[in-house]
């Protein structure tokens, strides 16, 4: 199949059936591949309507300034639109603790997205090709990957299509040199000190000396693994439907459902992937699930994840610094995540509060407002509902009900301005301000699931 039938085929794939109706954002570098794609999108039977955009990352000096005026050039020439931005790259990503690569990228594609809901562009074209897929796959394997890592980059993405991803760089550079299509060499791909250009560079001729075809070669296992990879997506819902289940933002994993599964291993990482846990760390997660390790703390960058006896909580990541607020009256309230509701009512003549954690009643009538809201501290003590004497740790309270690091962390304490713990939302009231014969008054702590 020819460039021009294997693009216009793709783009029509991507587009849904047909291109009618459809506008088309292509990003355009002014290299070899953007080139060839902006002409193939010029001379496309099927007629797109198209523009295209530019970005000056500012980092090659004038070779920099010369690839702008080069698309501006290819626009005015063939009326075609061409939009442009200017980036001080080198600054954007000393503000903002960046890689220049990543600052790039980051630039790049705010423009992009920017243009495409202000001008109203439905895709967004780029002219990644099958050697760009290939290298990545490559890449992927030398930091480590699973399936989807050996499935290359994917021909589309939300909004982003790439229709060059079956056709090679050579078949590429035969179009443009065939059509006498103008370009720019960037210097620095031709520099092996990017992983990147070391794989094109040095890696892939190797390769070629073994199978002068290895790029279809490749390109046909990583539509199995792609395949695969979609075989093991449908078989982990299975998996993640039968063992896990969520309390508000907390994942609960059931740890004897879990390892009941051949494998139990795979499909850990591939449920706790999700939540930024490495390989490393579900290694070592699954070792102490093995050999029976309650209470472990793993963290990564935006969960923590504790060994229970029976299951494995996932918590979003929570500060530690300290938390509190007043409570001047009735209101929803939220602590760390833990919301609540506190009432203040008559005591009816007829009250009999159930006994339920999640809703506690307590004597408005012995508070001294405002009441206080934060977290529990090693020093403190409160007599719980039934003791009625002396005095227990909270942090002994805590451990007899094997409540973890996480959940103790998100554990609302309510004191009075006298400094008395009056309860702990969810959990239990201080026996002293249990509601008696006298009582007129009742406040009320309701959790909020």
């Amino acid at each position: 199949m020819t460039i021009e039938r294997e693009f216009a085929s793709a783009l029509e794939s991507l587009s849904g059936g047909t291109l009618k109706g459809h506008r088309y954002l292509l990003g355009v570098s002014g290299g070899i591949d953007s080139m060839c794609m902006a002409e193939l999108f010029l001379r496309c039977e099927l007629r797109p309507d198209f523009a295209l955009a530019h970005v000056n990352f500012s980092l090659r000096g004038e070779e920099s300034d010369g690839d702008m005026r080069s698309v501006q050039a290819w626009g005015e020439r063939n009326g075609v639109k061409v939009y442009t931005r200017v980036f001080d790259t080198k600054t954007y990503a000393a503000e903002h603790s960046l890689s220049t690569q990543m600052a790039a990228r980051e630039l790049r594609y705010g423009f992009f997205s920017e243009l495409m809901d202000s001008d109203g562009f439905d895709f967004l074209s780029i002219a990644h090709n099958l050697d760009d897929s290939i290298e990545t796959i490559f890449l992927n394997i030398a930091r480590g990957t699973g399936l989807k890592g050996l499935s290359g980059i994917p021909v589309r993405n939300g909004r982003i299509i790439r229709p060059l991803l079956g056709v090679s760089r050579a078949q590429i550079r035969e179009y443009v040199e065939r059509n006498s299509i103008s370009y720019r060499d960037d210097h620095t791909n031709f520099e092996s000190h990017y992983a990147r250009n070391r794989v094109r560079n040095i890696i892939f001729p190797e390769f070629r000396k073994i199978n002068p075809s290895f790029l279809d070669t490749v390109r046909r296992d990583s539509e199995y693994f792609r395949q695969a990879s979609e075989i093991m997506d449908d078989l982990q819902k299975d998996v993640s439907d039968r063992v896990c289940r969520r309390d508000g933002d907390v994942l609960l994993i059931d740890a004897a459902g879990l390892t009941a599964n051949r494998h139990y291993g795979y499909w850990l990482y591939m449920i706790l992937r999700d939540y930024g846990f490495n390989s490393t760390q579900v290694s070592d997660i699954e070792r102490c699930l093995r050999s029976g390790q309650p209470g472990k703390l793993f963290r990564s960058g935006s969960h923590e994840l504790v060994l229970a006896k029976d299951s494995l909580k996932v918590y979003p990541l929570q500060e530690e610094e300290d938390t509190e607020f007043l409570i001047e009256g009735p209101g929803v309230y939220n602590f760390k995540g833990t919301r609540f509701r506190i009432d203040f009512f008559p005591k009816p003549a007829d009250f009999n509060p159930v006994s339920d954690s999640s809703s506690l009643y307590f004597a408005a009538d012995r508070l001294r407002m405002p009441l206080l809201c934060r977290g529990w501290k090693p020093a403190d003590r409160f007599r719980p509902f039934g003791m009625r004497q002396g005095s227990k740790k909270l942090s002994d309270f805590f451990t007899d009900l094997k409540l973890d690091r996480v959940r103790k962390l998100s554990q609302p304490v309510i004191l009075d301005a006298a400094g008395h713990i009056v309860c702990l939302p969810g959990l239990r009231i201080d026996d002293r301000y249990r509601i008696k014969a006298p009582t007129t008054a009742v406040a009320g702590a309701f959790i909020i699931r």
